[in-house]
C-alpha cells in the first residue's frame, strides 16, 4: 500500500516531505483569520450605464450645428421621452447646440427654429466564447443522483457593447418649412473581458482607454435654390435646406415692412382727421364770433334808433312850445282876447304844424 510517509526500513523520501507540510498548511490556514464584507449592486451595472452614455456620446458628437449659429433653437424633446437615459442624451444635445453657437430658448413662441430628436435604439448586447469544456449535468442512475459538471475553461471572453441610433431635424417655427436634417447617426461603444486558465479578467474597451471621441467635420450637402427640379434627399442623409432659411427671413421682412407701411398710413390717416377736426372747430369758432357781433350790431343800432327817437320828441315838444309863446306875443301886440281863448285854435293846428316839419329820418 502506498503511503506518504515511509516505513522505518526505507529512506525517508523528500517529496513526502515536501507534500506533508503543503498539506499542514492548507490545513493551518483557515484557522489564520478571514474577513466578510457585504456588497450591494444597483439594478444596472455601472459597465452597462458606462457603455450607454459613451455611445450617447459619439453620436451627438457627430451632428454638426454650425450652419444654425446665431439662430433662436427651441428643442422638442417629446420623441425621446420614453429612450433608456433620455435625460442625458436631452443634455448633450443642448450642450453641443450651445458649443456650436445656437441661442436656445425655453419657450417654444420665443424660437424662430424648432429642432426636433428621435432616437431609434438605445439598448445593450452581450456576447461569451470560452474555449473548454461547457458546464454540464450529469443524470443520475440508480442509487446515484444527478451530478453537475462545472466549467472548465481554457480561455474565455466576453463582449459587451452599446447602441444608440439617433436623428435630428430642424424646421421654422412660423412656415413649419424644413431647414436642416443629420440623417441617421449610430454609435457603439465596446467593453471585452478575457481569461485565460481560469485567470482574469482582463478588460479592455472604449469606455476603459483614456481620450477624447475622435471628431470628423461633415460635409453638408447644400440644396441648390437655382434648380427648379429639386433632388430627392433621403432621411438617412444629412441636408440643408438653406432656399427655406432664407424664404422665411424674406417672408419676416415683409411681413416687418408690411406692419411698418401700415403703422405710417395710420399715423398719416390720424394726423389728416386730427387737422379736419382742427379746421372745423376753427370754423365754427368764427361763425359764433361772427354771430355775437352781428347781435352786438343789431343792439347799436336800436340803441341809436332809440336816441334819435327821442331826441326827435324832444326837439317837437321844443317847437310847440317856441310857436305858443309867438302866439301870445301876437296876441298882446293886437290887443286881441286873452290868450286862453286860441289856445284851443293853437292845439287843433298842431297836427298841421307837424305835417309841415316832418321828423329827421335815423341814418
Amino acid at each position: 500500500m502506498f503511503s506518504f510517509f515511509p516505513e522505518q526500513n526505507r529512506p525517508f523520501s523528500a517529496f513526502g516531505l515536501i507534500l506533508s507540510l503543503v498539506l499542514s498548511f492548507f490545513c493551518l490556514f483557515p484557522q489564520i483569520g478571514c474577513g466578510t464584507a457585504k456588497l450591494t449592486n444597483t439594478s444596472r451595472t455601472g459597465t452597462e450605464q458606462l457603455l450607454l452614455s459613451d455611445a450617447m456620446d459619439r453620436a451627438v458628437s457627430q451632428v454638426n450645428f454650425s450652419m444654425l449659429s446665431g439662430k433662436k433653437i427651441y428643442i422638442n424633446s417629446t420623441a425621446i421621452s420614453s429612450v433608456t437615459d433620455h435625460a442625458y442624451l436631452l443634455s448633450l444635445i443642448r450642450q453641443h447646440a450651445l458649443a456650436c453657437g445656437c441661442l436656445l430658448q425655453e419657450k417654444e413662441e420665443n424660437a424662430d427654429i424648432i429642432l426636433e430628436i428621435r432616437a431609434g435604439t438605445s439598448g445593450t448586447d452581450q456576447h461569451d466564447f470560452m474555449f473548454g469544456i461547457s458546464e454540464m449535468t450529469i443524470p443520475g442512475f440508480g442509487s446515484y443522483s444527478a451530478t453537475t459538471i462545472p466549467e472548465i475553461a481554457v480561455a474565455k471572453k466576453t463582449l459587451q457593447k452599446a447602441t444608440v441610433k439617433i436623428g435630428i431635424f430642424a424646421y421654422t417655427r412660423e412656415g413649419r418649412r424644413p431647414v436642416w436634417q443629420s440623417g441617421n447617426l449610430v454609435a457603439e461603444s465596446k467593453a471585452k473581458n478575457r481569461w485565460l486558465f481560469g485567470m482574469g479578467p482582463y478588460q479592455t474597451g472604449d469606455i476603459y482607454q483614456e481620450g477624447q471621441i475622435n471628431e470628423t467635420n461633415i460635409s453638408i450637402p447644400l440644396i441648390d435654390t437655382e434648380n427648379e427640379n429639386q433632388e430627392f434627399v433621403s432621411v438617412g442623409n444629412q441636408a440643408f435646406f438653406r432656399q427655406n432659411l432664407e424664404a422665411e427671413a424674406k417672408a419676416k421682412a415683409e411681413a416687418e415692412a408690411k406692419a411698418e407701411a401700415e403703422a405710417k398710413a395710420e399715423a398719416e390717416a390720424k394726423a389728416e382727421a386730427e387737422a379736419k377736426a382742427e379746421a372745423e372747430a376753427k370754423a365754427k369758432a368764427e361763425a359764433k364770433a361772427k354771430t355775437e357781433a352781428d347781435k352786438e350790431n343789431e343792439t347799436k343800432t336800436a340803441s341809436v334808433e332809440i336816441k334819435d327817437k327821442k331826441d326827435e320828441n324832444i326837439s317837437t315838444d321844443a317847437k310847440v312850445a317856441s310857436l305858443d309863446t309867438g302866439t301870445k306875443q301876437s296876441e298882446t301886440i293886437l290887443g286881441q282876447s286873452p290868450v286862453s281863448d286860441k289856445i284851443s285854435d293853437i292845439q287843433l293846428c298842431a297836427p298841421e304844424i307837424n305835417a309841415l316839419n316832418p321828423p329827421p329820418i335815423s341814418q
